[in-house]
């Protein structure tokens, strides 16, 4: 399993990473593994989203992967600092990092920042954490809006009526001269089109900026992308029910896959 872009994520949250990175870098091979069996994340305690990351990024690395990319805003939220620490040689990337460094480097940088999330991601204060690690002088004016329900409706392949519903459902908590939203969470980027279909508001998207930006870490770690197979191949792993997996798939995305179960 050398040479692959690995990327993990609870569920169905990695869809639109996965589409943003394969139609920016499609020569490279990709493999996802998707925790459907503890999904959603936001529901456990802090130690158990750690564990739960944490075994995956061993599995992944005891298969010999050269790079991960934690695309769950809420394990990177809880196990991405302590894992670059413990392991500074094992490649570990966040996907909540690059919107940050966006807002810093826009003319937006002194809006106020309404973000719609999970509420273990909001309440792990990462946000807060990182635009003062980047930006250490500066206050953020960062506000919140819960949103579980939309990740149960992705998991579940909900209908197109339903999705805007929930979603206008949300969007009245936020406030009219809005200028600046955040999909807080992978899961949300799957509705990045509905979510813009119904207001004009600009959309921060961590899993689009992510992929943006990944090709300047490659830019900058050529031995990493040098290890890269370039097949255009994609594999998709699960820890569960692979059938199930693969029916919603059907559902949301834009062709059929077969997935392999595995067990961490």
């Amino acid at each position: 399993m050398m040479g692959k872009i690995w990327f993990f994520d609870s569920g169905f949250g990695w869809l639109q990473t996965m589409k943003y990175f394969y139609e920016l870098y499609p020569q490279y091979d990709y493999m996802f593994l998707a925790d459907n069996k503890n999904c959603p994340f936001w529901k456990k305690s802090w130690d158990e989203i750690q564990k739960i990351t944490f075994d995956a990024l061993n599995w992944f690395f005891d298969n010999w992967a050269q790079i991960v990319i934690v695309a769950c805003n809420t394990a990177a939220a809880y196990s991405i600092r302590k894992r670059q620490t413990l392991y500074p040689n094992k490649k570990t990337l966040s996907i909540t990092v690059p919107w940050v460094e966006e807002i810093l480097l826009s003319e937006n940088v002194w809006l106020s920042i309404w973000v719609i999330a999970t509420q273990a991601t909001i309440t792990s204060d990462i946000y807060n954490d990182l635009y003062y690690r980047f930006w250490w002088n500066k206050k953020p004016d960062f506000h919140f809006v819960m949103a579980p329900t939309l990740v149960d409706m992705v998991e579940s392949g909900a209908t197109e009526d339903k999705i805007i519903e929930e979603i206008k459902m949300y969007l009245a908590k936020f406030p009219k001269n809005l200028q600046i939203l955040v999909l807080g969470c992978t899961h949300f980027s799957v509705y990045k089109d509905y979510f813009a279909q119904l207001f004009s508001w600009k959309i921060i998207d961590p899993s689009f900026n992510s992929a943006i930006k990944f090709s300047n870490y490659l830019n900058k770690h050529s031995e990493i992308e040098s290890q890269i197979w370039k097949t255009w191949k994609i594999d998709y792993y699960v820890i569960w029910d692979k059938n199930k997996f693969d029916e919603i798939w059907s559902k949301i995305w834009w062709k059929n896959i077969s997935s392999q179960s595995i067990i961490i």
